[in-house]
């Protein structure tokens, strides 16, 4: 009797406690009740509803949050599902032996985070527009001057480091921290004052005809704006005859007086030796390197001697060349009496200036050279250019070609 006794007692005895056990632990495979994790009361739960609930809650969590880029070129503004998450719940859930409070790992990141970091980039860059001069050809100023703008890019490098970093700082029940574009200025590759610099008057020169003369004025006129307004790219030549055309009537030309084998006579374009000479003189004094000249068979009035340049047909043509890394504007203007060639450009640092010798005069005819004086910081040179003999005119000579 005893003995039955003391068996009933043991199983009432065993019993709760075996039924206190099994509710500590939370069953079999189930989670110690009090366990929680990030916060989240996952006791007496299977660890795969423990991973799915503690998810549930990081979502939740995350839902309001917005990771937000400003940018001069607009914000940005990124929310879950855009931004999602890592975790290791699965390790953490599956270490669990007792009760108590457990964290987890939370990656935060950024979905199509390359292309996202690249279209924000993209958005901000803005080309960089130079300065530039726009050349007139005809009267008034010769430039009309536009500022550039500066460009812009977005350092990409910066801004990929700011989000991940604002992704990873964040903890759980916390803000995404905000990140700034950093954009910076990119200047133009040439400035205002180098395009005046380039496009600097580098000479002019003038000469003087008599206005009363219309037909030879009118070929002035017409040869000059047919030069005006030309651009002499770096390394290019320019050729008279190749930018005039050929005098003919058909071009416009008229009949005028020219001079042919030592006489004056009429003939289609006489004036347009003028326009040559007034730009060869304009060339040299702007430092251009000329390959072509002719002397006329005789002196002129309206330059000096060994500063003319005479064109005739195909044959006789005025030329030079821009040597500089410039282009070379050229300007020809004409007036009521004069006709002023004007060449513009980036200066060599070199003033030049020309004289014109006259070595003697025998039976009407000339003998006469022309120096180039060129002045620098260097000091200043006399260089013979040319010598030229000119033939005693005919006794009709009128005073001009």
């Amino acid at each position: 009797m005893k003995n039955c006794l003391k068996k009933i007692l043991y199983v009432s005895i065993a019993v709760p406690a075996l039924m206190a056990g099994t509710f500590a632990c939370g069953g079999a495979g189930r989670l110690p009740r009090g366990t929680l994790i990030q916060g989240v009361n996952v006791g007496g739960l299977l660890p795969a509803q423990a991973v799915q609930v503690v998810r549930e809650a990081i979502r939740a969590d995350l839902r309001p949050r917005s990771l937000n880029i400003s940018a001069p070129c607009g914000d940005y503004c990124f929310r879950y599902p855009e931004i999602s998450f890592r975790d290791d719940l699965n390790s953490v859930v599956g270490g669990i032996k007792r009760a108590g409070e457990y964290g987890c790992a939370v990656q935060y990141y950024l979905n199509g985070f390359n292309d996202v970091v690249s279209g924000i980039c993209d958005a901000q860059f803005r080309q960089a527009q130079p300065p530039y001069a726009q050349f007139n050809g005809g009267e008034g100023e010769a430039f009309e001057y536009f500022e550039g703008v500066s460009g812009a890019v977005a350092d990409e490098g910066a801004l990929r480091q700011d989000i991940l970093a604002s992704l990873s700082s964040r903890t759980f029940g916390g803000e995404f921290e905000p990140v700034a574009v950093n954009v910076k200025k990119v200047p133009a590759e040439i400035s205002m004052e180098q395009v005046r610099e380039n496009t600097a008057r580098l000479s002019a020169f003038t000469t003087y005809f008599d206005c009363e003369n219309s037909p030879r004025v009118s070929n002035i006129r017409l040869a000059g704006d047919k030069i005006s307004g030309t651009v002499i790219e770096p390394g290019e030549s320019f050729s008279f005859n190749g930018t005039v055309g050929p005098r003919t009537v058909k071009n416009g030309f008229k009949n005028a007086k020219v001079i042919e084998n030592g006489r004056f006579v009429c003939g289609i374009g006489g004036g347009v030796c003028q326009v040559s000479t007034t730009l060869y003189n304009a060339a040299l004094l702007a430092g251009l390197k000329v390959t072509e000249y002719h002397p006329h068979s005789l002196a002129v009035s309206y330059v000096k001697p060994s500063r003319d340049a005479m064109v005739s047909g195909e044959y006789c043509d005025l030329k030079f060349c821009n040597t500089t890394d410039c282009p070379v504007y050229i300007r020809v203007l004409t007036g009521l009496y004069y006709t002023r060639c004007e060449i513009y450009g980036k200066s060599d640092g070199v003033e030049y200036s020309l004289e014109s010798v006259l070595l003697g005069e025998e039976n009407g005819g000339v003998q006469s050279e022309c120096y180039m004086l060129a002045s620098s910081d260097r000091g200043t040179s006399r260089t013979l250019l040319r010598r030229d003999r000119y033939k005693p005119a005919a006794a009709e000579v009128p005073p001009e070609q």
